[in-house]
């Protein structure tokens, strides 16, 4: 399995300033264990120096372990080019939250040292669509999410080089207007956009889940756990970039001090032994949507 969307697991949280290479080598053993052949770490919205350095940390325990090469397959920059309005920006902090800026995102490249494979970003904060076309122009697969883009936005986006659409259905606000809103803007767009999707039953109920993967197509959609530190591990407080986040006994994450989601409480390995609860009978593309879909994506096969 290939998840493009981890922000930690087992007690571990990659965006701990404190991470050491002994806690990410575990987790990642871990993670193997699980089935997980290849990942994205993923970094989120933060000071920009704060979000170079865990990036310029993770990269510097792959070039001590040879044996982590096979498994990062590169990072995912979540951030923090993404949308301030409430519920669209989720748990990420807002005073850390910028438009699209070129300098920014090739500071964030050199503190990767080549190694950041994805970045998500909210369309409408990229003024002429310079990061993405740049961004895309460097080899880093660029993806919408935490974004309220309007549909114009979107297909401009998609013409400069916008791949995909973060965790669709989530990141965005509550409540939005019937028809004009996010979600259908990338159901309408869905032939010319890779879709992830989080398959735990919580961010998004498994009847819609399993609507959106008929809607979509299955050659379009890339299941992700976008798992925090709690993955693996019993309920109680953890962590996510200094963050508290609550996790109940029915594995539903939730900051402690509002009600928005922040990440899932699940490995893509539960994830996928639940998928017969969405997936319709005999469905014969699992690997595609746990797999085969994303290294196709990323030119990694």
């Amino acid at each position: 399995m290939f998840d493009i969307q981890v922000n930690g697991a087992f007690g571990v949280d990659f965006n701990d300033d404190a991470l050491t290479l002994d806690a990410f080598q575990f987790a990642c053993s871990k993670l193997r264990a699980t089935g997980i052949g290849l990942f994205f770490p993923t970094i989120i919205t933060a000071p920009v120096e704060s979000m170079g350095a865990r990036i310029g940390k993770i990269v510097s325990f792959i070039e001590q372990d040879s044996t982590l090469d096979s498994l990062v397959a590169g990072l995912h920059i979540e951030g923090p080019f993404i949308s301030r309005q409430s519920g669209y920006r989720g748990t990420h902090p807002e005073h850390a939250i910028l438009d699209a800026q070129l300098d920014v995102a090739k500071r964030l490249l050199d503190f990767g040292r080549g190694r950041i494979r994805m970045l998500t970003l909210a369309p409408e904060t990229d003024h002429q669509f310079k990061t993405t076309e740049y961004l895309t122009i460097q080899n880093v697969v660029v993806f919408g999410g935490h974004s309220d883009a309007t549909f114009d936005c979107l297909s401009q986006a998609i013409e400069h080089g916008l791949k995909g659409f973060t965790h669709l259905g989530n990141g965005c606000a509550l409540e939005v207007q019937r028809h004009e809103n996010i979600i259908s803007r990338v159901l309408a767009l869905r032939k010319k956009l890779f879709v992830s999707l989080i398959a735990d039953g919580i961010h998004l109920p498994y009847w819609l889940l399993r609507s959106f993967v008929e809607i979509i197509g299955a050659e379009k959609v890339i299941i992700t756990s976008d798992s925090m530190s709690a993955a693996g591990m019993p309920p109680g407080e953890y962590l996510i970039s200094g963050q508290p986040i609550v996790v109940d006994a029915d594995r539903r994450t939730r900051h402690r001090d509002h009600n928005y989601l922040a990440g899932s409480a699940s490995t893509l390995q539960e994830m996928r032994y639940r998928s017969d609860h969405w997936l319709p009978p005999n469905f014969a593309h699992v690997d595609l949507l746990f797999m085969r879909n994303a290294t196709n994506l990323f030119n990694l096969t």
